[in-house]
C-alpha cells in the first residue's frame, strides 16, 4: 500500500509524494520517470500549475489552492473542534438574498455571490475577513428570475467564483443563457460575455450549478446540456473571448471541471453524460474517457497521483475508481454508492464520501475496499473539508460534523450547529473557517457568513 510522505511545504501547504512501483524502462520516454524524480517534480508542477492560487492563507477558487479541499498544515492549530452561536464565532454577517456558491478569499477580503429575488439581481459582495463588515456590492445581472424547472436544492447563484488575485471571475445562468463576468478587486466590471444559450429541451433540467475552472490564461466553463450548444468553453481571462470549445456528451449534467495532475500529466477532468473524461487544458482536445457514473452528476471528481474518483448521480448510482496512465484510463473498481451533490475527499491512501442515503464511507483508494461505513446526520450537499487529520462536513440542516480522517474506524469528534440551512461548502483562510449558513426566521430564509476560530 502506497503511503504518503511529507515532502515539504509551499506557502504553508503540505506537499506529499508517493512510493510507486518500478516501471519497465523500455516504455516511451514520457513514461520514463523514476520514483525519485517524482519526489522532486511533483512540488515543481504545483508551483508551475498554481502560481496565482497559492497565495498564503487565501482560498481563491472552488476546492481551494490545491484544488482538493485540503487546508494548509497550520490550519489545525487555529480551527476549533466545537462552536455554537456563543462559542468560537469570531463574527457573523448577513448576506442579502440567497445562493449556494461557496465564498472565496482574496487578500483579506471574502467574495460571495448572491441572488436577490426582490430586486431580481445577481450580485458579487465583498466582506472584510477580519471583522465581517460588508464593503462592496457589484450588481452583475438584472431581471434574473429563477426558471420554473429550478430544483429546490439549487439557486440562481450556485457556482463558486474564482480569482487569480487580480480579478474575480463569475459564471451564472441568467434566464436562458450562461453568462461569464470578470470583476476587478475594487468592483469594476472588466468584461461580460454570453457563453452559450441555456434553454430547456428535455428532461433532467434543474438549473445551472457548475463552478468555473481557472487556468493561467483562461477560464473554463462547463455547459453540459442535451442540445447542440453543449461543451466545455475556454474564455480568455483578459477579454472573455472564446479560446477553444470542445463538444461534450448530449446529456444535461452539473459537475464542475477540475485541473488534476494525475498519471504524470496535467488534465481537465469532469464527470457527466455517463462518462468520466479528460481534456488537454491547452486546446480542449479529449485525452481519454471511460463509461463511468451515469447521465447526470453534480460532484467534482477527485484524484491522487495515479487515479481519478467520481460518484453520482441520476438516475443511476455508483462510485468509481479509475486508473490513469499517460493517455489511457480504465475502471479498476466500482460500487453502488451515490455521492450526488457533494464531492468526495481524498486523504492519503483513502477516499471518503457521504452518500445520499446519509451514510459515510471510507474506501481504500487503490482497490475500493470498504474500510468502514457509518450512519451520519444528513442529507449533505456541501463538500467536506480536510483540516489536518479531521474532516469537516456540513449537512443541509446547518450542522457541521467533524470526524477523524482515519481508515481504522469511524471516530466522531464533534457536531456543531449554526442556523438550520447549509448548502455552501466550508472554506479556510488566514486562521478562520468560513461558513455560509442560513436560518428560517419568521418563515423567511436569511443567510449569514460566519467566521469560526479560536
Amino acid at each position: 500500500m502506497n503511503r504518503p510522505r511529507v515532502f515539504g511545504d509551499l506557502n504553508g501547504y503540505r506537499l506529499t509524494w508517493y512510493a510507486v512501483p518500478k516501471r519497465d524502462l523500455t516504455t516511451p520516454i514520457d513514461e520514463m520517470v523514476t520514483a525519485s524524480m517524482r519526489r522532486i517534480m511533483y512540488p515543481m508542477l504545483l508551483t508551475v500549475l498554481l502560481p496565482s492560487l497559492l497565495a498564503a492563507e487565501d482560498w481563491r477558487v472552488w476546492r481551494g489552492p490545491t484544488l482538493n479541499n485540503h487546508t494548509p498544515e497550520s490550519a489545525i492549530d487555529s480551527i476549533p473542534l466545537t462552536w455554537s452561536p456563543s462559542e468560537n464565532v469570531l463574527w457573523k454577517s448577513p448576506i442579502p438574498g440567497m445562493g449556494h456558491a461557496s465564498p472565496i478569499v482574496v487578500d483579506k477580503s471574502i467574495y460571495v455571490l448572491t441572488h436577490e429575488s426582490d430586486t431580481k439581481t445577481i450580485s458579487l459582495l465583498r466582506y472584510d475577513l477580519d471583522d465581517g463588515k460588508r464593503s462592496q456590492r457589484v450588481v452583475l445581472h438584472e431581471g434574473v428570475v429563477p426558471p420554473n424547472y429550478m430544483h429546490n436544492k439549487n439557486t440562481c447563484a450556485s457556482g463558486t467564483p474564482s480569482s487569480d488575485g487580480n480579478a474575480i471571475f463569475v459564471v451564472v445562468q441568467v434566464n436562458d443563457s450562461i453568462q461569464a463576468s470578470a470583476v476587478s478587486l475594487d468592483g469594476k466590471i472588466l468584461w461580460q460575455r454570453s457563453v452559450a444559450p441555456y434553454r430547456v429541451s428535455s428532461k433532467f433540467w434543474f438549473g445551472y450549478g457548475a463552478s468555473l475552472l481557472l487556468l493561467d490564461d483562461s477560464v473554463v466553463v462547463a455547459v453540459d446540456i442535451d442540445n447542440d450548444d453543449r461543451g466545455l468553453y475556454a474564455l480568455a481571462k483578459d477579454s472573455g473571448e472564446q479560446r477553444w470549445k470542445v463538444t461534450r456528451p448530449k446529456f444535461t449534467s452539473y459537475s464542475s471541471p477540475i485541473l488534476a495532475n494525475v498519471g504524470d500529466r496535467q488534465q481537465i477532468v469532469i464527470s457527466g453524460g455517463s462518462q468520466v473524461a479528460s481534456y488537454d487544458p491547452k486546446n480542449g482536445k479529449q485525452i481519454w474517457a471511460v463509461p463511468a457514473t451515469t447521465d447526470t452528476t453534480c460532484g467534482t471528481v477527485v484524484w491522487n497521483h495515479s487515479m481519478v474518483f467520481a460518484s453520482g448521480g441520476y438516475p443511476d448510482s455508483g462510485t468509481f475508481g479509475i486508473a490513469v496512465s499517460n493517455d489511457r484510463a480504465e475502471i479498476v473498481w466500482e460500487n453502488k454508492v451515490k455521492c450526488y451533490e457533494q464531492s468526495m475527499l481524498i486523504a492519503g491512501d483513502y477516499l471518503y464520501g457521504i452518500g445520499n442515503n446519509g451514510v459515510g464511507y471510507c474506501w481504500r483508494a487503490s482497490d475500493g475496499t470498504q474500510m468502514w461505513r457509518q450512519r451520519m446526520k444528513g442529507p449533505h450537499s456541501a463538500s467536506p473539508l480536510l483540516i489536518g487529520d479531521r474532516i469537516y462536513a456540513s449537512n443541509e440542516s446547518g450542522e457541521t460534523l467533524v470526524f477523524r480522517a482515519s481508515s481504522d474506524h469511524f471516530e466522531s469528534l464533534a457536531e456543531n450547529r449554526l442556523g438550520d440551512i447549509s448548502f455552501a461548502s466550508p472554506i479556510y483562510a488566514d486562521g478562520k473557517l468560513i461558513l455560509r449558513h442560513g436560518s428560517r426566521e419568521s418563515d423567511e430564509r436569511k443567510e449569514y457568513l460566519y467566521a469560526i476560530g479560536k
